[in-house]
């Protein structure tokens, strides 16, 4: 399987040969520069290829007392073997962005962006509630305008490696990319994405579980409080994996410390739905990765909406006037099966994580920029990255804001991380939370009926009063069990709005499909602006996992008695704009009436 070569990348600098700065070796040895030891990537490359044991390669020589280097996280998951679908290695993605490209550049541009904008109230990121003449808005403006120029620059020089590909990783359709602005940055252009609000519906409301609620507030991580902006900090992450203020590796991270967290007046914790990115951040380096597919199967089960017209129990289902689906196609089979795909999606990414890409993470090319640009003790390194990665508006704010914070006034072009750790210590290309978001998305997709008998997305709120019509299948509030339900309500989130960060407002446009899409992209894209993935990570992703769902539905359809049929829309769009539609039925996957089977790159 192609990946994009850089893990056997070199570059000489000064007589030497300066090996694996476009692929992870995070909590390897490294020098002064953050450059990983020779002898010690060579061996991680030999362990990825099956030809040495992890557990020999080399570890950072930076460490606190009594702390160990934080232990790489599931390198062979993606060796393993699943008789319930296709094995790992049988799933292709397209090579990563390469790390002198200009996309990488594009990307990092786009992240130091982020970094700015993660104390900014999504009220802000919004064409309907942004004020002109606020401040917070003219600088998310400012961001989209510069984005879209890196991105366009990216796009019209298609020679780039695997540069950026529209219809998948930008908003816009096949061919063409749409423009980027305060409505849409941040977001990737999945169908009904852009519509409304940047936090989707089923993120910011409680949920019924049983006789139980589940409250999706969240304690919101500190304001302005960033990590590894000190050179010194960074590289005792690189080298050990753990975070020098606490000792901490990813999985423990921002939990050391009460301070750590926004507190009231009073230092109580502040409770409150996602209103920033740095609350989305907070959210997704705490989840447990298929956690807001279940929220919003729940949503969906008790908010009324109908099953797939292809399922026999459904409302125009052939079984429907004496049976009722339960175990099979019906409230416990989607919440079973959105839970179970999500670990085969994770073995399949990791596949193409530590075994084809090995690419490094966004803190480690701030590294890069840094060490090009400012250097260490006055020494930099030429790594060959595009000249102008250092000379954006993002970069020139990244640096000022980085001085600012560093108590020493120390300046540098690392990327600020919302996490005390840094990034996790796995290859960042794909990612797993996008694949995971992917698959299970899909199966949503698939057993609830998103789409109308004409093919066009449902909405997902509508004037009619319940019991509803028929043929309308938009969502009901449904609070109690002995009361009537409501028409469903719609929120914008930001802090500026209420003490809880949400507030009420009559949105049209959205749709059932639209905002579940939504909420895959607001967890991929909050690992970005903690800091952690690339834009192609997450947007590739998406489609990887999309393949592995259509696989396990395909299962189904030939594995039940009953025989369902299931439907959806693909992430991905065509160049009409469009997203292709997928009709499964007896153990076939049809891609716009293209078999899949027969021809793979259909979906």
């Amino acid at each position: 399987m192609a990946s994009n070569g850089d893990t056997h990348y070199e570059i000489e600098i000064d007589d030497k040969k300066v090996i694996g700065i476009g692929s992870f070796h995070k909590t390897l040895p490294h020098n002064k520069y953050g450059e990983v030891r020779k002898y010690a990537f060579k061996k991680l490359v030999k362990a990825t290829e099956g030809k040495a044991k992890f557990g020999d390669v080399p570890t950072g020589e930076f460490k606190l007392p009594a702390e160990k280097t934080a232990e790489f996280v599931n390198p062979q998951a993606g060796l393993a073997k699943d008789r319930l679908t296709a094995k790992p290695s049988h799933y292709k993605m397209p090579p990563a962005p390469k790390v002198v490209s200009n996309t990488t550049a594009a990307e990092m541009t786009e992240l130091y962006w982020m970094a700015l904008l993660r104390d900014v109230s999504f009220d802000k990121f919004d064409d309907n509630f942004g004020k002109p003449d606020d401040p917070d808005f003219k600088m998310v403006k400012t961001a989209a305008d510069e984005i879209n120029k890196r991105f366009s620059q990216v796009l019209g020089n298609p020679g780039d490696g695997s540069h950026l590909q529209t219809g998948v990783d930008v908003p816009g359709k096949r061919g063409t990319m749409a423009q980027i602005t305060p409505q849409n940055i941040f977001r990737l252009g999945l169908p009904g994405e852009d519509k409304g609000p940047f936090i989707s519906q089923f993120f910011i409301r409680d949920i019924n579980y049983g006789a139980q609620s589940i409250d999706q507030k969240i304690n919101p991580y500190m304001a302005g409080k960033d990590y590894l902006t000190k050179f010194e900090d960074w590289l005792y992450a690189q080298n050990s994996g753990n975070s020098k203020e606490d000792g901490n590796a990813y999985n423990k991270s921002n939990e050391a410390k009460k301070k750590y967290y926004e507190q009231d007046s009073d230092c109580n914790l502040i409770h409150r739905y996602i209103s920033t990115p740095r609350d989305l951040a907070r959210f997704v380096n705490k989840d447990a990765l298929h956690q807001s597919y279940f929220n919003a199967a729940l949503l969906l089960l008790s908010g009324g909406a109908r099953w797939t017209l292809g399922n026999p129990y459904g409302d125009i289902g052939r079984l429907r006037t004496r049976e009722a689906g339960f175990g099979t196609l019906g409230g416990p089979h989607i919440l079973a099966l959105v839970s179970e795909v999500a670990t085969r999606a994770l073995k399949i990414v990791w596949y193409q994580k530590w075994q084809v890409n090995l690419r490094l993470r966004p803190e480690a090319y701030g590294g890069l920029v840094h060490v090009q640009n400012i250097g260490v003790g006055g020494v930099k390194r030429p790594y060959g990255l595009p000249d102008w990665v250092s000379k954006t508006d993002a970069a020139i704010c990244v640096r000022e804001m980085n001085k600012e914070k560093n108590e020493k006034g120390e300046d540098t072009l690392l990327l600020p991380l919302a996490f005390t750790a840094g990034s996790p210590a796995h290859p960042a290309y794909g990612a797993g939370h996008a694949s995971v978001a992917g698959i299970c998305i899909t199966v949503l997709k698939a057993f609830f009926q998103t789409l109308g008998e004409d093919g066009n997305p449902l909405p997902l709120v509508c004037d009619c009063k319940p019991p509803m019509p028929d043929k309308v299948c938009c969502l009901h509030e449904n609070p109690n069990p002995y009361l009537p339900v409501e028409k469903f309500k719609t929120y914008i989130t930001g802090v500026s709005n209420s003490a809880e960060g949400r507030k009420e407002m009559p949105i049209a446009n959205l749709t059932i499909e639209g905002e579940l899409n939504k909420l895959a992209m607001n967890v991929a894209m909050g690992r970005s602006m903690g800091g952690v993935h690339w834009r192609t990570d997450n947007a590739r992703s998406f489609t990887l996992g999309e393949a592995v769902a259509a696989r396990v539905l395909a299962d189904i359809t030939k594995d039940l008695a009953e025989k369902p049929e299931f439907q959806f829309r693909t992430f991905s769009r065509k160049s009409n704009g469009e997203p292709k539609t997928v009709i499964i039925r007896k153990g076939k996957i049809l891609v716009d009436g293209v078999n899949a089977e027969k021809n793979p790159s259909a979906l």
